[in-house]
């Protein structure tokens, strides 16, 4: 026997407690009392006394951008800016401090125009003021808008007669290109940025790897193939060599981001299929993005938006090209994590699968990546189709002060947790870091307390702590077709867990978001430790 962990709280998440939990050769041996796993200890083991800790299946994160996260930490960091000026001096500093290389892009992320005052989106002016001697790109915290110098706007080939399928490029009333980028103008701005090598994603993804085993998570459902990313050949090299080492901290189920036919088209040459792949790296889903965030108002909505009354949005697909797009990966027994801020956009994709699933029923999870906004009878379309959700609890403390201006009185059916799991939906909970902390603490706390401006906003839509937890463990395994692997605690499985300092189902609501990690393990080995044996 390898570990025997005892005298803990170890909550299987499918439907038992026990206080010991054995682990040999990567997977669970025994779940049960003391006795029965003390007496598989041999004179190897590592024997831990939990001394009344908590141990949980393994986070897992539903939904983020794991390569975009690594890169936060070494880019130019926007967030929490407060004016154009402090965004152009954070920039020049940066430079400073970075000198970049011949051909290095300067792109910085995470600036959040609504903390302005006036609350305007900065330009290309804003961008050529930080440097016009490199490419620089200033990507907003949603990721569906920003501003490119004019080094960038050339390199991507853009100029005033451009025209993006998906996007906008903002002009002045001379008709000149002011720098402003939206939606797919955007990811083709970013595309023309040097790609991502398996080395540099080998290092990145260890490196972070280690920042996420820290927060307790053991595996992840990312979107690391699309504009500012890598490839699918390069990931998945760089996977192997970290397998190699005995090395992965986390697993990866990659969501291969391919929102313009030609992109998808090649997705289902390659022949993958969604499930591809071992244990460590594989292909979960395609991911459609089939409108743009709330706070740019480029979420596309049924009706228009409560604050700018001759606008719904951006809808990125017609409803015919959607329904084609998401045919053709449903042939190919491909999953759609289609991301759906808006309503209307995600009644266009439901409207899609439900197309797909008639022609050609199968029991593929085609999932709505968001679903901040929506009613009960789209919720229980999606379940009736066998549809999943990947929501995200912290938005909830990041766009309350905006979303009831957005939405008026909507916003009672919106962030609908509580709603979407009694409609009988799969939801599964993540963080779309960079966009939020990809602790599954915090998103566990703003599920189940749902704090935002004013106190507790839409109490209604509180999850439990349980529901908050499977929502981190049992359904983005479900979600990924994993669940015989992962998910629960449960003999065979495989060892993904974390252990916490206290029992998150007997402490306080409140104080969730106070728990510290003690241990993570994947595949039965350490990822993470808080103090040494």
């Amino acid at each position: 026997m390898d570990t025997i962990f005892y005298h803990g709280v170890v909550h299987t998440m499918a439907g038992r407690t026990a206080s010991a939990i054995a682990i040999r050769a990567g997977r669970i041996a025994l779940v049960g009392s003391d006795e029965a796993a003390l007496a598989l200890r041999t004179p190897d083991t590592l024997v831990i006394d939990l001394a009344g800790r908590c141990i949980l299946p393994g986070f897992a994160d539903s939904h983020m951008h794991l390569l975009l996260t690594a890169l936060s930490f070494y880019r130019l960091d926007l967030r929490g800016i407060t004016s154009r000026e402090e965004l152009i001096a954070r920039g020049r500093a940066y430079i400073a401090s970075h000198p970049p290389e011949a051909g290095e892009w300067i792109i910085g992320y995470g600036f959040d125009q609504n903390l302005f005052d006036p609350p305007l989106l900065p330009d290309g002016a804003v961008a050529e003021a930080i440097s016009g001697e490199f490419p620089v790109v200033l990507d907003r915290v949603c990721g569906h808008v920003g501003a490119g110098n004019a080094k960038a706007l050339a390199l991507a080939g853009f100029d005033e007669s451009t025209v993006i399928p998906g996007g906008e490029l903002d002009k002045d009333a001379r008709g000149h290109l002011t720098g402003v980028v939206r939606e797919a103008a955007l990811d083709r701005l970013k595309q023309a940025a040097p790609r991502l090598g398996r080395r540099r994603v080998e290092m990145l993804v260890e490196e972070t790897g280690h920042r996420l085993a820290a927060a307790g998570l053991t595996s992840v459902h990312s979107d690391d193939l699309g504009p500012e990313g890598t490839d699918w050949p390069e990931l998945e090299a760089a996977f192997q060599a970290l397998a190699q080492r005995d090395a992965c901290p986390v697993r990866l189920f990659e969501e291969w981001e391919a929102p313009r036919p030609d992109q998808l088209a090649a997705v289902t040459e390659t022949g993958l299929r969604s499930g591809d792949g071992d244990e460590w790296l594989r292909l979960c889903n395609v991911k459609l993005i089939a409108d743009g965030s709330l706070g740019a108002r480029t979420a596309y909505l049924r009706a228009p938006y409560s604050d700018v009354p001759d606008s719904r949005g951006i809808p990125v697909y017609t409803q015919a090209e959607l329904d084609q797009m998401v045919s053709l990966c449903h042939s190919h027994d491909l999953q759609v994590a289609c991301h759906c801020i808006g309503d209307g956009a995600c009644q266009q994709f439901v409207n899609a699968v439900e197309k797909a699933m008639t022609a050609e029923p199968k029991s593929l999870r085609h999932r709505v990546v968001h679903c901040q906004f929506g009613d009960k009878a789209l919720y229980r379309r999606m379940a009736a189709l066998g549809m999943g959700a990947d929501v995200q609890p912290a938005f909830v403390p990041t766009d309350s002060p905006i979303a009831g201006q957005r939405m008026g009185e909507r916003i009672r059916e919106s962030y609908a947790w509580r709603s979407l799991l009694d409609c009988g939906v799969l939801v599964g909970g993540g963080s779309d870091s960079p966009v939020e902390d990809f602790s599954p603490l915090w998103g566990i706390h703003c599920a189940v307390n749902r704090p935002g401006a004013g106190g507790v906003w839409g109490p209604e839509e509180r999850l439990t702590a349980k529901q908050a937890v499977a929502m981190y463990t049992v359904v983005p395994a479900m979600l990924a077709g994993a669940s015989q692997e992962l998910g629960t605690l449960e003999p065979g499985k495989l060892a993904d867990l974390v252990v916490l300092d206290r029992d998150i189902f007997a402490v306080p609501p409140e104080e969730i978001r106070t728990l510290q990690v003690e241990y993570t393990m994947v595949g039965g080995r350490f990822s993470y430790t808080r103090n040494p044996f």
